[in-house]
């Protein structure tokens, strides 16, 4: 943005009167400018520390233990005057050494600059040092204030406080503003790049400008998705600047999609090729994806509670394939028994209506964005960044809520629900629709999302010496677990067996246990098992724990035990409304005879039985398995291991296997 309002140059020729002295005459801080500095200091009588740094009165560096009873201002102002005098020293040395000439705005600038800063800036290979050393009528204002206010860091985090007084400064050095009134508005945007870059963390604008000169972030392996704001919003290029924002990345994965209807540039695209890379939507054939094609309330359903955490058991009930989803959609008040048929296809309205209650959002405050209707659920989800709607050509923005949704733009909605930013309250956790107090004596999940990598098709976390896994049953067939150690496999766990969840809750055998077992023990890999409970009482949680013990004796079990309950959508199941209070004592019971046994016991469980079912600090005992089919684990407590994915493809296994990470080494 080189040009500059007619003001403006008014403003630039009214200070050009300003004095300019040369580079072998030693300058000195004005008195307006002592008052500058003054004014952005503040004055304290007593010590103060300030990043690690004792001060006193107008930001003077002192010995705590020399003012026991503080500073008068007189003495504060000598002693700021001391200092001036060395930092005006230090400017005239670099002035002397560069050949830099300064008016007197500018010294003073620099003064308050180095003042509060140090001599750090003045190394020539940072960007505004060269700016000044090759001129600064060189270079527009916004070019000289991105180099100038990027010093207003306090460790890694922009300071806000510091930003204001180098937009301050860069006011006094452009404008020869002292009071800040005269100079144009300065503002500026925080950016987080979200594991990219975008060739720094802070960028500056005019107020009342366009945010057109936002940078397009880079990350290898994605495509950017664009800016958001606090609110989850996306920002374009058209919006206004009016004060200081933060932004943040977002990303798509770059993927080439094999879909012959979804060509490149599509607004579509990036939403379909990430959801298509992590399985969460396929096409209607190998090339076809049917961007326009209909959703039906099923569909919807699936991939809405899914996109929210909330996921049934994998076990299957009787009917149709979509009512484990429902069941558990009425069962958390999302929607009302009755509400669709589960083949119905569903209109943009309903699917509003399903996302923002299974999100939880209550945010329907403001005036509607939309010409055509006031839902409160639909600006929820536009108070969230899920939904936008159409601007059309009168100007009038709509959301067409009797539409039936199609399959492009689902694909965006689950997108952004995925990549919803739901801060953690004071004391709470937002999960889906729960609100949810937070477990003391739980440790907090504090891995970092940028340090786990893929390897070889497999999960590793950087800095940690993780070890790679499956778990297994006879779903998975003939296993040949020679060809499965050679593909990197470390550990299996293997299903010893499981509980029916009808009203009986008979048992039965994995019928593969013993062939999985004996396969992966002679091939070399660390074994673990696992029961399938559907346990309902202590008593059967013991039937359970013996069986296993039973069934494992005799085999080299390095890894852990795990008590696998989960909760198997619909009133059916026997399983249905058992109280977190008996579900605690279930699994203590289990794991407390498999430790007696001289076992590692371990609890396994994904997001909604972690937050819901269970009370993780009545069962802290014991290690934890977590289930989240994602990119990151986005739990809040910690665990031991992590079943990453229900996709996975190992060699010497037919079909599709769970891949699991482990952060413990169970083997020594």
């Amino acid at each position: 943005m080189k040009r500059l309002l007619s003001s403006v140059l008014a403003i630039a020729l009214a200070f050009s009167i300003c004095p300019q002295v040369k580079a072998d005459e030693a300058m000195e801080v004005s008195a307006e400018g002592v008052d500058f500095i003054k004014n952005y200091e503040g004055f304290r009588s007593m010590p103060y520390l300030d990043n690690g740094v004792w001060r006193i009165g107008y930001g003077s560096e002192c010995d705590p233990d020399d003012y026991i009873r503080g500073i008068s201002e007189k003495e504060a102002t000598e002693m700021f005057s001391e200092y001036l005098e060395k930092t005006a020293a230090q400017i005239n040395n670099y002035m002397d050494q560069h050949g830099v000439e300064l008016d007197q705005n500018q010294f003073d600038a620099l003064a308050s600059f180095t003042y509060n800063l140090g001599t750090g800036w003045m190394n020539p290979s940072y960007k505004f040092s060269s700016y000044l050393i090759n001129g600064l009528g060189n270079y527009d204002d916004l070019t000289i204030l991105d180099a100038y206010v990027v010093w207003c860091h306090i460790g890694k985090n922009v300071d806000a406080a510091l930003a204001e007084r180098r937009i301050g400064e860069a006011q006094l050095l452009l404008y020869g503003d002292y009071r800040g009134n005269k100079a144009p508005d300065f503002t500026y945007a925080v950016l987080n790049a979200n594991g990219g870059d975008a060739g720094g963390d802070i960028i500056c604008f005019l107020k009342g400008d366009t945010l057109e000169r936002l940078p397009v972030p880079k990350r290898k392996g994605y495509v950017s998705a664009g800016w958001y704001n606090k609110d989850g919003q996306k920002v374009s290029s058209d919006d206004v600047i009016d004060g200081p924002i933060e932004l943040t990345a977002k990303w798509f994965v770059d993927v080439d999609l094999p879909f012959t209807d979804v060509p490149d540039g599509a607004w579509y695209y990036g939403y379909v090729g990430e959801l298509y890379s992590k399985g969460i939507v396929g096409g209607m054939s190998p090339t076809i994806f049917e961007p326009g094609g209909k959703v039906t309330y099923g569909q919807a359903l699936k991939l809405i509670l899914l996109a929210t955490g909330l996921e049934p058991s994998d076990e299957k009930m009787e009917g149709h394939w979509a009512q484990p989803y429902e069941d558990l959609a009425i069962e958390e008040g999302i929607v009302k028994e009755g509400y669709l048929d589960l083949n119905a296809q569903v209109t943009r309205a309903q699917i509003a209506y399903i996302a923002s209650r299974a999100m939880g959002l209550d945010d329907a405050s403001g005036k509607t964005p939309f010409a055509d209707t006031g839902d409160e659920h639909i600006k929820a989800l536009y108070n969230a960044g899920i939904v936008e709607g159409t601007t059309e050509k009168d100007g009038n923005t709509y959301f067409y809520p009797d539409d039936n949704i199609i399959r492009s733009e689902i694909t965006t909605i689950i997108w952004r629900i995925l990549n919803h930013d739901t801060d953690t309250m004071t004391g709470k956790i937002q999960y889906a629709s729960h609100v949810l107090d937070i477990l003391k004596g739980v440790d907090k999940y504090t891995r970092n999302d940028d340090d786990y990598y893929e390897k070889n098709g497999y999960l590793y976390y950087l800095g940690e010496d993780t070890s790679v896994g499956i778990d297994v049953s006879s779903y998975q067939g003939d296993i040949d677990w020679k060809k499965v150690k050679r593909d990197g496999v470390d550990f299996a766990i293997i299903r010893v067996g499981g509980r029916g969840y009808g009203s009986d809750g008979i048992m039965y055998d994995d019928t593969k246990f013993e062939e999985n077992i004996e396969g992966a023990l002679d091939a070399g890999l660390d074994v673990g098992v696992y029961y399938f409970s559907q346990a309902i009482t202590k008593k059967e949680a013991r039937e359970e724990a013996e069986y296993v013990i039973e069934k494992i004796d005799g085999y080299d079990i390095t890894y852990p035990v795990v008590f696998d309950w989960e909760r198997i959508g619909g009133s059916g199941a026997r399983t249905y409304g058992l109280e977190t209070d008996i579900l605690c004592d279930v699994a203590n019971t289990f794991c407390e005879i498999i430790e007696d046994e001289g076992y590692t016991p371990m609890i396994y469980f994904n997001s909604y039985v972690g937050y819901i079912k269970y009370d993780l600090s009545k069962i802290n005992d014991y290690d934890f398995w977590f289930a989240r089919y994602n990119d990151v684990p986005d739990f809040y407590y910690d665990f031991d291991m992590w079943q990453y994915s229900d996709s996975g493809s190992v060699n010497g296994i037919k079909g599709k296997v769970d891949l699991n990470i482990c952060f413990k080494d169970y083997s020594k």
